[in-house]
């Protein structure tokens, strides 16, 4: 079961796809990871770019988050952050886009938006958190102090540095680690 820790639809149990599309972050790292981000929550816009079932962007918007823009490159996973969007009447402050995480940002980037706070949780081992931070970097979409957190295996080893981004804290929680950047610009 996944559910909203804290905020507005703090308790509110979420819908999940089926295990072989996502695996859902646990409610301990999800809560250790908004521990560590709480002052970067309130008022941001959000890029919760490996959504799935869209329970960290869902949990930062229930924080204060002023906006969310949530991907994921399946369309079920779109139908059911769609639905969850409305069971925690967080709808009207979030968007959804159906690509690849490469294609999105583009998408992000033709529309000029920018973010305070990047979500990302994608498939481990495959090396997308890097690609993402360095896109996010490249095409401009971090507003100055711009916070990444990164859920990942506590088997991959990130960069200290990628693009314009730094990487101040890595916590292990197991056999995950949860590492905050920020954009040094």
């Amino acid at each position: 079961m996944v559910r909203v820790i804290s905020g507005t639809a703090g308790g509110l149990k979420l819908q999940t796809p089926d295990e072989d599309i996502t695996r859902p972050t646990l409610d301990r790292v999800k809560e250790a990871m908004f521990s560590i981000v709480q002052n970067d929550i309130y008022g941001s816009s959000v890029l919760d770019l490996f959504a799935g079932s869209g329970a960290l962007g869902i949990e930062a918007l229930s924080r204060g988050a002023d906006r969310c823009v949530f991907n994921d490159r399946s369309r079920k996973c779109a139908d059911i952050i769609r639905g969850n969007l409305a069971h925690t009447r967080l709808d009207s402050r979030a968007e959804i886009l159906v690509s690849d995480h490469t294609e999105a940002l583009s998408v992000c980037r033709s529309r000029e938006m920018s973010f305070g706070l990047v979500l990302l949780d994608p498939p481990y081992g495959k090396g997308f958190e890097t690609d993402a931070l360095m896109l996010i970097s490249r095409f401009g979409l971090a507003l100055p102090r711009c916070v990444a957190a990164v859920e990942h295996s506590a088997l991959d080893t990130l960069p200290d540095t990628v693009g314009t981004f730094g990487r101040v804290k890595t916590k292990k929680y197991g056999t995950v680690c949860v590492s905050v950047y920020e954009n040094e610009v």
